[in-house]
C-alpha cells in the first residue's frame, strides 16, 4: 500500500514517507508528531462519546482517565474544518537546488567552502527571502551584480540562484497558506471537557 499523500487525521499534514506514520486505525492515519500528543494506542472500540453523544471510535485522553470520540478530540486538541487543506510544502514538486560546487566542510581554507560562506553572508545581507517575491529577488540580485565577485555572476551560479529563489518563494507561499488554514480551523482549548485537565 502506498503511503504517499496520506493526510494525518489530526493535523492534516501530508507525510509522503512511511517512517512519519505511527499507525493506521481503520481509516485513521496518525503522524509521529500527533502520536506524541495523542497516542494511537489510546484508541478504543466504538461507544457513545460524552461530548457529542454519538456512537463513534473513542480515544482515551493523554492527561486523564476520560474518553471522547476521535472527532471531538481532533477539534479540541488540533482543530477541525470542513475546508480542504491547501497544498503542504512537503508536496512541492519543486526541489531545493543543490549548491553547485563541491567543498570540504571540514576545511575552512578550502576555496569552495569560502565561497559558500561568502554567499551565505551575502544572502543574509541582501535577500529577504521570506518577504520578497521571485521577481523582486531577481531584480535585487541583478542590481547587485556589479558589487559581487565574478564567481557569483557566472551562468552556472545565476541558474542555481534563480532555482533557489523559485524554491524559497514557493515554499513561503505554501507555508503562509498553511498557517492561514490552521488559524481558521475550529479549535478547542486543549483541555479535557470533563475534568479540565490540560495538555
Amino acid at each position: 500500500m502506498s503511503y504517499e499523500n496520506h493526510l494525518c487525521y489530526f493535523c492534516y499534514e501530508t507525510y509522503p514517507y512511511p517512517s512519519c506514520f505511527i499507525a493506521k486505525y481503520n481509516d485513521i492515519w496518525v503522524c509521529e508528531g500527533c502520536e506524541m500528543i495523542i497516542p494511537i494506542n489510546n484508541i478504543e472500540q466504538n461507544d457513545e462519546c460524552c461530548v457529542c453523544l454519538e456512537n463513534k471510535i473513542l480515544i482515551k485522553l493523554p492527561t486523564c482517565i476520560h474518553k471522547i470520540c476521535v472527532d471531538c478530540c481532533k477539534t479540541i486538541y488540533f482543530g477541525s474544518t470542513t475546508v480542504d487543506p491547501p497544498l503542504h510544502w512537503r508536496e512541492m514538486t519543486i526541489e531545493s537546488p543543490d549548491w553547485p560546487y563541491d567543498f570540504n566542510d571540514d576545511d575552512d581554507n578550502d576555496i569552495e567552502h569560502i565561497k559558500y560562506e561568502q554567499y551565505h553572508d551575502f544572502e543574509i545581507k541582501h535577500f529577504d527571502i521570506e518577504q520578497k517575491s521571485y521577481v523582486e529577488l531577481i531584480e535585487i540580485r541583478n542590481n547587485l551584480i556589479p558589487e559581487r565577485p565574478e564567481w557569483m555572476n557566472t551562468s552556472e551560479f545565476i541558474n542555481y540562484e534563480n532555482n533557489m529563489f523559485n524554491y524559497h518563494t514557493e515554499f513561503m507561499k505554501l507555508e503562509k497558506e498553511w498557517d492561514n488554514f490552521n488559524e481558521n480551523k475550529t479549535k478547542g482549548n486543549k483541555t479535557c471537557p470533563l475534568c479540565r485537565e490540560k495538555i
